[in-house]
């Protein structure tokens, strides 16, 4: 009986656990088949212009990640920009970036490493944060001396935030300078802007932030949320943002925490630009504008 008894326990656990997993299953393809969408429309960002004729690029990997190096010829400057792109956490490769960031690699004519960091849902947090921590560290051993330059747009931003951080809780020494563009730092999406802005940004709504933010850190939403992080030191960072994106927020705010402690922040606004403009049109009046504060910026510090 007692034999029995445990056969038809066993039974009716393997039966539950298959219901579980065909549930989740189910949940998973319909959540990936919209990922999926997502991505393939997000790579075509990339094509909007062609990249920069004379910057190289090679594919390598740092600490196992796969990263591109863009004038990676240019290292002997002594001076690394590492990107982190956005994407919401979900979305962007190289195949989204390379136009971009080559342009920017160009106009900086700097050494630009960009991080194709595991991305959520598959990965969710921390995977892609310990990714580039790891990357960080590896670029700092194997370049002693060098000065450090993080750029992020969107979740990029958040993403070197979140670096900044893990690096004074493992006493690891901090990036010379940050460049945020459009970086999206509240993942309650709770800011104003999330409302005030949303007639004027065709492109970031507060519901779509929302259900992204929740597939990043299921259930770990306030640990991975980047505006809830507590500094008592920070880089010189520079925060550039659109007057019409719902993230608009997000820099003003974040720059009214940092600005008592790192007197060389500094937030600028962008009439009339949508989140990240560079990437629609990179030879716009105010993306000229916004690389060339970059660039005064990186020089000063």
């Amino acid at each position: 009986m007692k034999t029995l008894k445990l056969t038809s326990l066993m039974l009716l656990s393997i039966l539950l656990l298959n219901i579980s997993e065909s549930k989740a299953q189910s949940i998973a393809d319909s959540t990936m088949a919209k990922i999926g969408q997502e991505r393939a429309y997000y790579e075509t960002l990339g094509k909007i212009y062609p990249p920069a004729e004379k910057v190289t690029i090679t594919e390598t990997s740092i600490a196992g990640v796969k990263s591109y190096w863009f004038n990676q010829s240019l290292t002997h400057q002594k001076r690394i920009i590492i990107y982190l792109h956005g994407g919401v956490y979900a979305l962007g490769s190289i195949n989204s970036y390379r136009a971009m960031v080559s342009h920017l690699a160009q106009e900086l004519n700097a050494a630009v490493l960009y991080v194709e960091y595991s991305l959520a849902p598959e990965k969710p947090f921390p995977a892609a944060n310990n990714e580039i921590f790891n990357v960080y560290k590896e670029l700092k051993s194997k370049y002693p001396g060098y000065k450090f330059t993080i750029i992020g747009d969107s979740a990029g931003g958040g993403l070197a935030v979140t670096l900044v951080h893990n690096c004074i809780d493992e006493n690891v020494s901090l990036p010379s300078s940050l460049a945020l563009i459009s970086p999206w730092i509240d993942l309650k999406t709770q800011n104003g802007s999330y409302i005030t802005k949303q007639a004027v940004d065709p492109i970031l709504s507060k519901k779509m932030l929302h259900e992204h933010a929740e597939l990043y850190a299921p259930n770990r939403l306030k640990e991975a949320d980047p505006s809830e992080l507590k500094f008592k030191k920070f880089p010189p960072v520079s925060l550039l943002v659109g007057t019409d994106e719902v993230l608009n927020d997000d820099s003003r705010n974040f720059y009214a925490v940092i600005k008592p402690i790192q007197k060389n922040a500094k937030f600028k606004e962008y009439p009339g630009q949508k989140h990240v403009w560079l990437v629609s049109d990179i030879h716009s009046k105010e993306s000229v504008a916004a690389i060339n504060d970059i660039k005064e910026f990186l020089s000063a510090n």
